[in-house]
């Protein structure tokens, strides 16, 4: 990803890391926050960075698991930081208080780096810092991010992405992704290498968000009877090729109608529906078995391996072998 901001990276000042304590924020979102900005490091000498929890709860603040931590600097110290990191709350559609969210504004205008993971997009939206930028979250939150605040430009593709200093990220190792980057970027090469290798990941993972999400469509009406007659017809034989005019005589339908009536209920048309069906039944093959990419390509009905790679890659974002080492190393 191209940097946008331009900044100096910081190799001889001590970066000052505000961790918001919000409370409920999700517990592992402030553990990893915690432990990829950390300055002691177990396999190389410290970084220069200065983490510090920031609240303005005072004593034990609640976040999600029925957990607690102690904040080690009031919101103050924030507004000065460096970089101000948002950890995502267990409720995203909770409001916090507007001294977090001034804290957060103030930060930025004095020029800090503001970032959050997963639903912490709520909480930057929120601010009014977002508007008219571009931004991601968990995909399973984008719609909601969307509808909830529209004049944020949601992309739901993308591990993370930031402009103007302000930068968002997807689920939780999105989260870890966006820290290497960010610590590439104000703290150098070196050390953002340093900090991914003593949490045994790679500086960078190739693909975005679309290869954890499930392909197809989400079916509107679950008992429509243009998305069963395709449903029915894949299911019986993936292998072959069929077209739309076959899909509308098995449903007794005219082509027009049956197209009609396939749009309304999965809100997409019957091509795109079964290239995504056959993606995904791929990347479940890819998961779980040891077949080849050949056989693979094969089974869901792509003639050639080269076509099925092309698909793959168009929605998933990455190769199928990459696919397989990465969701294969994590079984």
């Amino acid at each position: 990803m191209a940097l946008s901001d331009g900044f100096q990276p910081y190799t001889d000042l001590m970066l000052s890391v505000a961790l918001l304590l919000l409370p409920g924020a999700r517990l592992f979102d402030v553990a990893i926050i915690t432990e990829t900005w950390s300055p002691e490091r177990l396999s190389s000498p410290p970084l220069a960075i200065d983490l510090r929890r920031c609240s303005d709860e005072t004593g034990l603040v609640p976040l999600t698991e029925g957990a607690f931590c102690a904040a080690d600097a009031p919101l103050a110290w924030a507004e000065t930081a460096d970089v101000v990191l948002i950890p995502g709350l267990g409720n995203s559609s909770v409001v916090p208080d507007a001294k977090y969210l001034r804290a957060i504004t103030e930060a930025h205008r004095r020029g800090a780096v503001i970032a959050s993971l997963c639903s912490g997009a709520f909480v930057l939206a929120e601010t009014g810092l977002l508007n008219g930028e571009t931004a991601t979250t968990h995909w399973g939150l984008t719609s909601a991010l969307a509808a909830r605040y529209p004049e944020v430009h949601v992309d739901p593709s993308v591990l993370f992405v930031g402009n103007n200093r302000v930068w968002t990220s997807a689920g939780v190792a999105a989260g870890i992704d966006l820290s290497i980057h960010l610590i590439r970027m104000l703290c150098g090469g070196q050390a953002a290498t340093t900090v991914a290798r003593s949490m045994v990941m790679a500086p960078h993972r190739a693909g975005g968000q679309a290869q954890f999400v499930r392909s197809p469509v989400a079916v509107k009406e679950p008992d429509g009877e243009a998305s069963e007659v395709v449903r029915s017809l894949l299911a019986a034989d993936p292998r072959r090729t069929r077209t739309v005019a076959e899909f509308a005589r098995n449903a007794c339908m005219s082509e027009r109608t049956f197209a009609r009536r396939f749009m309304a209920e999965t809100g997409t048309t019957p091509h795109q529906w079964v290239m995504n069906w056959r993606i995904d039944e791929a990347s479940q093959l890819l998961e779980e078995s040891d077949a080849s990419i050949a056989e693979i390509a094969r089974a869901v009905g792509y003639a050639t391996p080269v076509t099925f790679r092309q698909r793959f890659r168009d929605v998933k974002g990455v190769a199928p072998m990459e696919y397989r080492r990465a969701f294969q190393m994590r079984s």
